[in-house]
Order: structure tokens, then C-alpha cells, then sequence
């Protein structure tokens, strides 16, 4: 389905009601993967009309020009997408994901509502430079290299990961 629509962003010159629903609908949610393809379609768009294609809105009736287009993105779609089309490369909005559980199994990275929103909690400092912590979503333990802010799971003796039981108080081999 979406690959359809995306292929009606690159050849047609109505944009169907369809495409235009589905687009708006992509920031109702807000898994990585809605995202980057909302961005992707944009981005065609974006060329399209900036190589002078003319591109109607089935929906508003709006023949888009560079401006209308950056205002139609401005105001329907959040910051992070409209950065991704019209910031310069180096002032892209960074944005930030969490785990969270899926139905049936499995993780999906969703946009953080802020910046603020942890992915990690912390367990206890080895060191200085060294800390326990556990991925809040899967409770697995990591350790943090707080030098260089890096995370790299904790295996056992046994070379299994490790998740850590708040009941228990202590780290357990999954």
C-alpha cells in the first residue's frame, strides 16, 4: 500500500485524497518507520516541485509551488520532518526513540515526546568510568562507559545476556 502511494508521489501530478490522508495520518504515529517514510514521500515531492513540476492536493484544490509546499509541510507535519526537508544539513532536529513493546512480541522504536524521556536506568557505578545499567524497556543490563557514552551489553561467564530483577535485587542470565 504505501509503496503505491509512494509511487503516485513520484509520477502523478494529483496528489489522490488517499496519499494526502495517509501522509497526515503518518503523525499520528509515531514509530520510526511512519516517520521516515513520511519524510521519504515529502522529500519527492520536494524535488518534484523544486524541479518545477506542477502538483496538485486532491484534498485543498492547492497547485504547490516551493512556498505553499514548505507551508503545507510546516503546518500539518511535526518539527523533526520539516526539518528533515528544509533545515540545512547540518541543523537537522534531532529526535529521540524508545523501545516499547509490540503486540505479538518483539520492540518498536517510538519518537520520545522529549528529549528527557530515559531509555536507561541506572543499576550502580563499577567505577569512575564504569556503571550498570538496564535498557528500561527489556530490563537487559549494559554497561556504560561514561567516558565515551557508550553502552555494551553485560554477557555472564556463560556468554549470555543478562537482565537485571528489580525483585530480586540482583542480575540474572536470560
Amino acid at each position: 500500500m504505501r509503496d503505491q502511494l509512494l509511487e503516485e508521489a513520484k509520477t502523478s501530478s494529483i496528489l489522490s485524497k488517499e496519499l494526502i490522508s495517509t501522509l497526515l495520518e503518518s503523525m499520528d504515529y509515531t514509530t520510526i518507520s511512519f516517520l521516515n517514510w513520511s519524510v521519504e514521500v515529502l522529500k519527492v515531492l520536494r524535488i518534484r516541485i523544486d524541479r518545477g513540476d506542477k502538483i496538485q492536493d486532491a484534498v485543498s484544490g492547492i497547485t504547490y509551488d516551493k512556498d505553499s509546499f514548505r507551508d503545507f509541510v510546516k503546518k500539518n507535519f511535526s518539527s523533526y520532518v520539516f526539518s528533515q526537508l528544509f533545515a540545512a544539513t547540518g541543523k537537522k532536529e534531532k529526535v529521540y526513540f524508545n523501545l516499547k513493546e509490540s503486540e505479538g512480541g518483539g520492540y518498536s522504536l517510538v519518537m520520545a515526546s522529549s528529549s528527557k524521556e530515559k531509555t536507561y536506568q541506572w543499576i550502580s557505578s563499577l567505577s569512575e568510568r564504569f556503571s550498570l545499567v538496564k535498557m528500561i524497556a527489556t530490563n537487559v543490563v549494559y554497561v556504560k562507559d561514561v567516558k565515551h557514552n557508550t553502552y555494551v551489553p553485560f554477557i555472564s561467564e556463560n556468554g549470555k545476556f543478562c537482565k537485571y530483577s528489580e525483585k530480586e535485587g540482583k542480575i540474572v542470565e536470560l
